[in-house]
């Protein structure tokens, strides 16, 4: 029988013994969606003796914006293109003309009919990951927030117009957008590749992720490692300082 990982929102169940790594997805667990790290969160992960991996369905130069100086191994577009502690590239695995065509086709099939701030600032080709925002990626943050925090939005979207392209998948992210990028190409399998390349042990990394749900972007992780469900950045320390890490 294969060996699952814990995945938990009750952070006494989960041990800290022998943790080395600690994954964290980016907004809404580390930082408000485009946000810096806060200040008490940063001194946290300045003070731990933890290696510290970001996956994020943004890129790497908003990593680096928003982890504000915090070291750390950058795995952008949901691990598409990785970058370790040190600035150097370790992979970037892009999509093809042919591929970015077929999700283009699949987001001109969802109609906009609510109003949004700004409708040039909903799609972003980030070369590894197409992603389409509901309401706008530069949109206010607590206008964000608050377009669709139950996901519902989402979900009703990809029930009435599903995305049925051999090879690619679409995936629910930070607060309003939606991932695509190559099938299997998710955050568990670059989990699990970096753990490789870096000689790491799969029992000393942990993942924090909002999105540890049916269709949500961290789901993959499930099983690779252990993980915590959170619910916010504030969540999240409030874990960090619970366990001690």
């Amino acid at each position: 029988m294969k060996d699952m990982k814990t995945t938990t929102t009750e952070p006494l169940v989960v041990s800290m013994k022998n943790k080395k790594h600690l994954f964290f997805d980016l907004d809404n667990t580390v930082t408000r969606s485009r946000t810096k790290i806060d200040q008490e969160f940063k001194e946290r992960l300045l003070s731990s003796p933890h290696d510290i991996v970001i996956m994020t369905g943004g890129t790497h130069d908003m990593i680096v914006h928003q982890m504000d100086g915090v070291p750390c191994y950058k795995l952008g577009q949901s691990g598409n293109h990785a970058v370790d502690v040190d600035g150097k590239l370790l992979w970037e695995e892009k999509l093809t003309d042919e591929q970015k065509a077929v999700v283009f086709e699949h987001i001109n099939r969802i109609p906009v009919t609510w109003q949004v701030p700004d409708t040039n600032d909903l799609l972003q080709d980030r070369g590894c990951q197409i992603c389409f925002s509901l309401y706008g990626h530069n949109a206010p943050v607590d206008q964000k927030e608050a377009f669709d925090p139950d996901l519902k939005k989402r979900r009703a979207i990809l029930e009435q117009h599903p995305f049925e392209a051999p090879g690619l998948q679409v995936k629910i992210g930070g607060t309003t957008v939606l991932d695509y990028t190559v099938d299997g190409m998710h955050k568990g399998f670059y989990a699990a590749k970096i753990i490789e390349h870096l000689g790491w042990n799969k029992e000393d990394a942990i993942f924090f992720g909002d999105r540890l749900i049916p269709g949500g972007n961290d789901e993959s992780v499930i099983g690779v490692i252990d993980t915590v469900s959170v619910e916010s950045p504030t969540d999240t320390l409030a874990h960090l300082r619970t366990l001690g890490a």
